[in-house]
């Protein structure tokens, strides 16, 4: 099935992330917002690239570091295949450095995962109404250190 949205227009999201703990963190968020349909679990990038071409999910929660390629080279070639997909790197890295490279490549939303439990359901509502997102923990960095959201 996949698309933008199942039946009573849910939103689809695919998740990516190579850590079980993580997965079953995000997972069970996703579970307490009935607007969201979670239509995969992936644990590395290359598996991202073909899932998203196949199922064409409103949103990807994508970890950077990955098995295989990053989360970022994933990003990259998803961006490519499925331009409408909206894409949320949820990972544990939050230097300036590493954030701008993510959003550089066209991501909509970049959330710490120390922040995932306050911040996540936000990304996913502000990405979609056409906004960046950036997790409060960037957010309270210097301003030349992180891109504005």
């Amino acid at each position: 099935m996949g698309g933008a949205a199942t039946e009573l227009s849910r939103t689809s999201v695919m998740l990516v992330e190579d850590h079980e703990m993580a997965r079953r963190s995000i997972r069970m968020l996703l579970a307490s917002d009935s607007s969201l349909s979670l239509i995969r679990e992936i644990t590395d990038g290359e598996e991202a690239v073909k899932a998203a071409a196949e199922m064409r999910p409103a949103v990807v929660l994508m970890d950077i570091s990955l098995p295989g390629i990053s989360g970022i080279e994933a990003a990259r070639q998803i961006r490519r295949s499925s331009p409408e997909a909206r894409i949320i790197f949820v990972s544990q890295h939050d230097a300036p450095a590493i954030v701008r490279e993510a959003l550089g490549i066209g991501a909509q939303g970049y959330v710490v995962k120390s922040d995932a439990g306050q911040d996540l359901l936000a990304a996913i509502r502000t990405t979609g109404a056409g906004k960046t997102f950036m997790s409060r923990s960037l957010r309270r960095e210097k301003p030349s250190s992180v891109p504005e959201a």
